[in-house]
């Protein structure tokens, strides 16, 4: 099991954000998923928010939210905000969003497990940036090579990289658990689109395929770009909440994020959502962060044929 770093704290057994509420997540972890609930789970900075918004607007058939914030109110973050909270406030339909690894995710053979997977490569870059760009990290100044470290280590958010997908991979064959890829999202949304709704709701797919210019709207919404706009302005726009009234409407676990960071230089954009490109990380790594990483993904991946699934962009 990973160790915890200045950055996180070890609440039964899984690495979470010293800025979340351990109150809220533990109560995620006895979250009971009712049947037909959309979960979707991801190791962070995998395109857990893309794949919200793509399930978001299939359930919406391309209807955009009044408010960019509605986002976060009909795709709960289990972990941050707790069972509870995440059941009480969302907006239906809606589909719930966990970071939880397979052995700790609130399982149900009823529910719906959609996984997004990305190259470890890009990942590590990815969440580099996440970490240096929400204040609640405290990791503004921080260096490459300190995250680098830590994420070979598994001292970050939810732990090792590996120990997170590897599971979720073998379970892909599960009747409830739709596995897909970063990567196969970017080279074919409209694919992952119509499989996505077909495991969600066969009604839907069946509604897709009558309504091509729906799809169409579904894909625009969808965008790389529309969804880094969306999200981008949704996620400022929570962490600016200065009325009174709204904060105390707000489920706990949000209050305690907005009260932790009072004392935090304040940041007016908030960038949740940097690049979305593959391969990034060879502007980033050095050669030999590259040969570690290499070394490692043999090391980690030698009884499984996992890794196949970037070899094209890696």
């Amino acid at each position: 099991m990973a160790a915890s770093s200045r950055f996180t704290v070890n609440i039964e057994g899984v690495n979470i954000s010293v800025y979340f509420s351990e109150e809220c997540f533990r109560s995620a972890l006895r979250f009971k998923p009712k049947p037909d609930d959309v979960i979707i789970v991801t190791y962070p900075k995998c395109g857990t928010t893309w794949m919200q918004n793509l399930v978001l607007n299939i359930l919406r058939r391309g209807r955009t939210f009044e408010k960019p914030s509605d986002f976060y109110f009909a795709s709960p973050f289990l972990d941050q905000l707790g069972a509870e909270d995440s059941e009480n406030m969302m907006i239906r339909p809606g589909c719930y969003k966990t970071h939880l690894p397979l052995h700790k995710v609130p399982w149900s053979d009823d529910s719906k497990y959609i996984y997004v997977a990305r190259n470890p490569k890009d990942c590590c870059v990815s969440f580099y940036h996440h970490m240096k760009n929400l204040p609640g990290y405290q990791f503004a100044d921080g260096t490459f090579e300190e995250f680098f470290d830590l994420f070979i280590k598994g001292q970050v958010e939810f732990g090792d990289y590996f120990d997170h997908l590897l599971p979720w991979y073998n379970a892909r064959h599960c009747a409830n658990v739709y596995f897909t890829t970063f990567e196969e999202m970017k080279r074919d949304l409209k694919k992952v689109a119509k499989e996505v709704a077909t495991f969600v709701d066969e009604n839907e797919a069946r509604y897709l395929d009558e309504n091509p210019e729906v799809l169409e709207r579904i894909l625009h919404n969808c965008s790389f770009q529309e969804t880094k706009k969306m999200v981008n302005a949704g996620l400022s726009s929570l962490y600016q909440v200065q009325d009174k009234d709204v904060l105390a409407r707000l489920p706990k676990g949000r209050q305690h994020i907005l009260k932790y960071m009072e004392a935090l230089p304040k940041k007016d954009n908030i960038l949740f959502i940097r690049k979305g490109e593959i391969g990034s990380y060879k502007q980033e790594l050095s050669p030999k962060q590259n040969e570690i990483l290499n070394e490692l993904i043999r090391e980690r991946t030698e009884n499984s044929d996992v890794m196949t699934l970037w070899e094209k962009c890696m």
